[in-house]
């Protein structure tokens, strides 16, 4: 009965430590999703973050709202626009995108900030 016992104990720690290695690549891939739910979250939130620093003047040239604009994360120029912290040059911001009511070939309205704190750091240059 003993020796029956041990035949059987490496398939035995064979299927526990297949477990616990499922259970640890389990985890690393919720952690991955949760970050790019994390990251999706911020990049929605800087177009409402900047919306509200915008002002109204700036607002009537906007077609629709905050929710229409679009998000991607450049590095920045000083040749990219109006640029009011030059601190931020050579480093990756946030380019928000707003579209705009007025002129087409003027294009949309392009408001650089700051990755971190959402704030407003400069305006692109439009046509």
């Amino acid at each position: 009965m003993k020796g029956f016992k041990l035949i059987y104990l490496p398939f035995i720690l064979f299927f526990v430590l297949c477990g616990c290695q499922q259970q640890v690549l389990n985890d690393k891939e919720e952690q991955k999703v949760k970050e790019a739910k994390s990251n999706l979250t911020q990049t929605l939130d800087v177009r409402e973050a900047v919306w509200g620093q915008l002002t109204e003047k700036e607002k009537e040239h906007i077609a629709g709202s905050w929710k229409d604009a679009s998000v991607q994360k450049i590095t920045l120029r000083e040749s990219m626009g109006q640029i009011k912290d030059k601190t931020f040059i050579g480093k990756e911001v946030y380019m928000v995108d707003y579209p705009s009511e007025d002129s087409p070939s003027l294009g949309g309205i392009g408001v650089y900030a700051d990755i971190k704190s959402h704030r407003i750091i400069g305006f692109g240059y439009r046509d």
